[in-house]
This record gives C-alpha cells, structure tokens and sequence, in this order.
C-alpha cells in the first residue's frame, strides 16, 4: 500500500551497499524505521531534524516499511551552520532515544516540526537552545519538573524542584538550577558557559533516570565542545 506522510529525520544506518535503514518521527505514525533503497546517493537530503514529505509502501503496522522518496517539506539552512547543526544532532538523538515507535502524538510532532523552524531562525544564544528544548520537551513526555518554594534542589529521583534535598535521593544544586526553573517559567535566561554545561548536564542526568532505556547522550561532548 502506497501512503505518504510528513516526517522528522532523526538517524540513519546502512543496510546495504547502496541502501539506508533510516528513522523518522512523523506526523501520522510516531517514530517510524524504513528501509531506504539507493538511498546512499541522496545523503544530502538526510540531515538531522530535516522535514521532509514521505512517500513509503507497506501497511502502518509493519516494523520496517519501504520508504520511496523523501522532498523537503520545510526550507531550512541550519544544517550548513556548524552551532546549529551539532545542535540539531544531539536534539535528533534525544527525540530518538526518548519516545516509542507506535506512539502517535500529533501535539508531539507539532512541537517538534515548531522546535525545528525555531532553531532555524534563532540567531543569538544557541548555547541555551538545547537547555530550553530539553526542558519543553520533558513537558511534553510528561515529565517536567514540579517547581516549588525556593526552588534551590533539583531532585533527580522525585522531579521536582523545592528548597529542600530529600535524603538518599540523586540531586543537584547551584546557579544552573535557577537557569531550568527560568526555562521552565518561560523567562528571559542568560547564564555564563559554565552554568549552561551544569544545566545540560543535570538535564540529561534527569533524563536518564526517568527514561530507562536512555543510558547516556552519545552527543553530549560533541555539542558540549562546540558551545564553548
């Protein structure tokens, strides 16, 4: 059966000498795997967090469906940005790792289709931009932080955010919680390269824990290195 769709690049491996197994998130079906024959000769159309109209055969049920062609849907130039490109790495990895196949949310590709135009268009303080997108995206799992009080601990166990550490529980404090608990309320954020590290780090520490099958960010050093 031929169907098309609109769909999020998140990651690509070879299948054979000419083929590509590729992963999308996409607007009807979630996170979705197909395999992509001869589609080695058009890598440049395969970027991190492109959008792209898909043309694919196969029946939504099936694990791995046999994806035909992939146009772009939205213009972007960010993959020709170093910054924004790592950027758009480690957020493809996130998504990747952090949401199931089969799970259908339009909500969550409306996010992640807006997540992607913005950082596009975005032209100063990218180095916040994965701190601000880790945190919204938290809310759109469903696990987003609770805020309460002072708002001086970031309990890692409990997810929340208080002015008290809970004994036994992993947990974190400093100025780089103050800079979460601003992305939460949607402020203004600024914060020195030392703080947005810490504050990346704990989110992905946060995410670790409450994801079970997320053990680590392979791309953490990279976007760590190129946003100092």
């Amino acid at each position: 059966m031929k169907a098309t769709d609109e769909g999020i690049f998140l990651h690509r491996t070879a299948f054979s000498s000419s083929s590509l197994i590729v992963t999308y998130y996409t607007r009807q079906y979630g996170l979705r795997k197909f395999v992509f024959k001869g589609g080695k000769k058009k890598a440049h159309q395969l970027f991190p967090l492109s959008i792209s109209e898909l043309t694919y055969y196969g029946r939504p049920e099936s694990d791995l469906l046999q994806l035909t062609s992939c146009d772009a849907s939205v213009h972007t130039d960010f993959q020709f940005e170093p910054i924004k490109s790592t950027i758009a790495f480690f957020i493809a990895e996130a998504i990747r790792k952090s949401v199931h196949e089969f799970d259908v949310d339009q909500n969550m590709f409306n996010f992640l289709r807006q997540a992607v135009i913005d950082l596009d268009q975005r032209e100063k303080d990218l180095g916040l931009f994965p701190i601000v997108f880790l945190v919204e995206f938290a809310e759109m799992l469903g696990m987003q932080p609770l805020v309460e009080g002072s708002a001086r601990f970031f309990d890692l166990d409990e997810g929340t955010i208080s002015d008290s550490a809970h004994p036994g529980h992993r947990s974190s404090s400093g100025e780089h919680v103050q800079i979460i608990v601003d992305a939460i309320h949607g402020g203004s954020l600024s914060a020195s390269k030392a703080t947005r590290e810490n504050a990346l780090q704990t989110l992905m520490e946060y995410y670790t824990i409450h994801i079970p099958r997320l053990k680590q960010f392979e791309t953490f050093a990279i976007v760590k290195e190129i946003l100092s």
